[in-house]
């Protein structure tokens, strides 16, 4: 059932009073117990310290007058004769000055010698005082039968000690009833424990009910269960580790709480008038809103329906109203302005004006349920992490900017997903000459803050629907062919069925790469491949080759996963693993009499890491060996990627005592002039130049040049890939220093090798 706005209204405010009445109220109610409680709790505290305060003066008396007691010459002239009357007439003296009939005189051996007291019979072997002595102390609290005494140890010098004295307090009724007085508490002592009473200003039914009751009493308790009223604490007196006894301090609330129910039933009433009197103004306030009201609602309504205009016919006389139309009638414009710049935001990257990843999504669905096959080119900057790193986020934002609005010049959607990866997408497919024309255009230098930016950028192609027939399939099989582009020899990359088992792949020997350099290195192997000095016809070198059968993809080419692992970041982890294993073979051949050098291959990064080659001196340190016993070889590409920091990095390390050689020399495309900065002193003709050179002219002039040119530079060559004799021979003629490959020995495992050594003709 609907209400109006006037019973609406009515019932709200109603709502409101009673809940804020109800809210202050309570607060009030709660301030004023938790006063109330706090204040016993003060009253309680404040008894425990005058309890204590009073007990401690009595303690002050009793040890003030005692010690004058033991020092008068009579008493000791009395002790030291033995006269009992005279001690006994002492005690009774003394014992109205303390006000206690406690005294007693107890030799050393703690038999009671005279006492003015009940407690302690003549003849009696107290254990208390003998408690006090072992312990070393001078007072203490005991009962005894059934009573709570306070014991101090008085000695008794005449002149030497054989006696002392004992004088306490006993806490009987009268001495109860006289601390109630000062307290203003009741006092119950119990035995430890338990709630068996000895003594208390209460009766022992009260007394017995205080004892087991687990909570204070609360205000409900007191005014309306008529409960026991009193709060009840624990109290300590003098060292109250060593107390025999509970004592607790017992307040009476009663008359705490009565006072605090009397400020109840006031608040109360005075809430209950204030509820009354803004009830009836409510009623007032709801009658003169609800008019206006329904006039702005049915205003409000011919907007809903689209009829634009003036909220109101005429002005309100209530200046909220009055306002409230006026901001009905701007809100009619704002929501056009801002459901616009929603939609441009939801559907645009903010940096480059672009289309955004949710855009291409649904355009993408809706281009081929449409029936329209579309092209879809993923854009990758090579390195825009570097741009921002060297040049700064501005310029790299600025480089974004640059290339979406080139972008935007050629007809088709395009979008930008994250960082420097952008998505065009056309009707029209691109062929290879029209994908090249981009990315030229695309490459260009980004002027930015008085600084050229280079750009690079790789391209991955895919024709949908035959590619890809969903969103969620397009970016999947975008990345895997982003990937190809990136690590891939070719800049543009069209998908193809079998680049997802090579991506698959690459996948694959990362994880297992991970898994065998974390614990499983059994699956990784070192085999050596012989070299031959074509002049003395003996073993020279060996070349340390890396293996890997993986118990997943079986036998896993070098060339291929020494690759993965430069990219993945893993190369310092398994060039770490060949430098141990190799430099540990190379000291067992070193043992067994071989004086042959093993070369060893390193990447652009190995050479660059500090750590790891510092490492490399550390191991040939611990096996005795030297820089000049490895050779490291180092890639023509490598080199000529970045000559001068190559340049550097060898000279550094060629300080150290390390001899360098260029591998796979010829397929690095460079004019050789860099070689005469360079302190490499040996030279590698790649294999592809030796397999068919005792058939290939074209081959025999490339070999022929390197070899002149390595004698121009007083450099050694080593010709790797010798399958035959034919070949074999035309080196040896011509000049060349070292032979390498299957004609002299395949690669082979340490016992193997050991084995080929002891039986080969090049010895």
């Amino acid at each position: 059932m609907q209400k109006t706005l006037s019973q609406s209204l009515f019932q709200t405010l109603f709502i409101g009073i009673v809940i804020a009445s109800l809210l202050i109220v309570g607060s009030v109610w709660r301030s004023a117990n938790t006063l109330v409680v706090e204040n016993i709790d003060h009253d309680i505290l404040l008894a425990e310290k005058v309890f204590d305060k009073v007990v401690a003066d009595r303690q002050a008396v009793i040890r003030s007058v005692s010690k004058v007691l033991s020092r008068s010459f009579d008493f000791r002239r009395a002790v030291g004769t033995g006269n009992i009357p005279s001690i006994e007439a002492a005690f009774t003296s003394y014992a109205e000055r303390l006000n206690t009939d406690i005294i007693a005189l107890v030799s050393l051996d703690h038999q009671v010698v005279a006492s003015n007291t009940p407690l302690f019979q003549v003849g009696q072997n107290i254990d208390s005082s003998l408690a006090l002595v072992a312990k070393g102390r001078d007072s203490g609290f005991f009962v005894v039968n059934d009573n709570l005494v306070q014991l101090n140890v008085i000695r008794v010098e005449i002149p030497t000690l054989r006696y002392y004295m004992l004088i306490g307090i006993e806490f009987d009724s009268m001495l109860l009833e006289e601390l109630k007085q000062l307290v203003d508490a009741d006092i119950i002592i119990s035995r430890l424990n338990s709630n068996d009473i000895l003594i208390s200003t209460l009766s022992e039914e009260n007394a017995h009910r205080i004892l087991a009751s687990d909570r204070d009493p609360s205000w409900i308790d007191v005014t309306f269960k008529d409960q026991l009223t009193y709060f009840a604490r624990d109290v300590s007196i003098g060292e109250a580790n060593e107390l025999p006894v509970n004592i607790t301090l017992a307040v009476d609330t009663t008359l705490s709480f009565n006072a605090f129910t009397r400020i109840q039933l006031t608040i109360l009433a005075f809430s209950l008038i204030a509820i009354f009197t803004a009830l009836g103004l409510s009623m007032l306030l709801a009658r003169n809103v609800s008019k206006p009201v329904s006039m702005l609602v049915e205003a409000v309504n011919k907007v809903a329906s689209g009829k634009y205009g003036a909220t109101l016919e005429a002005p309100s006389k209530l200046k909220e109203i009055t306002e409230l139309a006026n901001a009905v009638d701007g809100m009619q414009a704002s929501i056009k302005s801002r459901e616009k710049h929603i939609r441009y935001q939801a559907e645009h990257d903010v940096l480059t004006g672009l289309f955004n990843r949710n855009f291409v999504e649904g355009y993408f669905e809706a281009e081929l349920q449409e029936g329209r096959a579309v092209q879809v080119v993923a854009i990758t900057v090579i390195g825009f992490r570097t741009i921002n790193d060297l040049y700064g986020y501005s310029n790299g934002d600025n480089t974004l900017k640059a290339l979406a609005e080139r972008l935007q010049r050629w007809p088709g959607t395009s979008a930008r997903l994250a960082g420097g990866e952008i998505l065009y997408i056309t009707h029209q497919s691109l062929n290879d000459t029209q994908l090249e024309t981009l990315k030229h255009i695309l490459e260009q230098p980004v002027e930015s803050n008085l600084i050229a930016i280079p750009v690079k950028v790789a391209m991955a192609v895919l024709d949908c629907p035959q590619d890809a027939a969903s969103s969620e399939d397009l970016f999947k099989k975008m990345n895997i062919v982003t990937d190809e582009a990136i690590h891939g020899e070719n800049w543009c990359v069209r998908y193809r069925a079998e680049l997802e088992d090579k991506y698959t792949r690459r996948l694959t020997i990362t994880t297992e790469l991970k898994r065998i350099l974390s614990g499983h290195q059994d699956e990784l192997s070192m085999v050596y491949q012989p070299k031959v000095d074509l002049q003395t016809m003996k073993v020279c070198s060996m070349e340390a080759l890396i293996r890997w059968n993986n118990s997943v993809l079986g036998f896993v080419p070098p060339d291929e996963f020494i690759t993965i692992a430069e990219q993945a970041g893993l190369i310092e982890q398994v060039t770490s693993w060949v430098m141990k294993q190799t430099i540990s073979d190379l000291a067992y051949f070193r043992e067994k009499g071989y004086d042959f050098t093993i070369a060893m291959n390193l990447s652009t990064q190995d050479i660059q890491n500090k750590v790891l080659l510092s490492k490399l001196v550390s191991l040939l340190t611990q096996e005795g060996l030297s820089p000049e016993a490895l050779e490291l070889e180092i890639t023509e590409s490598d080199l000529v990627a970045d000559a001068n920091l190559a340049i550097e990095n060898l000279n550094e390390l060629t300080a150290r005592g390390f001899h360098f050689a260029i591998d796979d020399f010829g397929t690095g495309y460079s004019s050789l002039a860099y070689l005469k900065n360079l302190p490499v002193k040996t030279i590698k003709i790649d294999k592809s130049f030796i397999l068919s050179l005792a058939s290939d002219e074209n081959d025999q002039q490339i070999v022929h040049t390197v070899l002149s040119l390595a004698n121009v530079f007083n450099l050694k060559v080593v010709a790797e890939g010798v399958e035959d004799g034919a070949s074999f021979e035309i080196l040896k003629s011509w000049g060349c220093d070292i032979a390498q490959g299957y004609f002299i020995s395949r690669p082979l495992v340490r016992e193997d090798l050991e084995e080929w050594l002891q039986n080969t003709s090049y010895n």
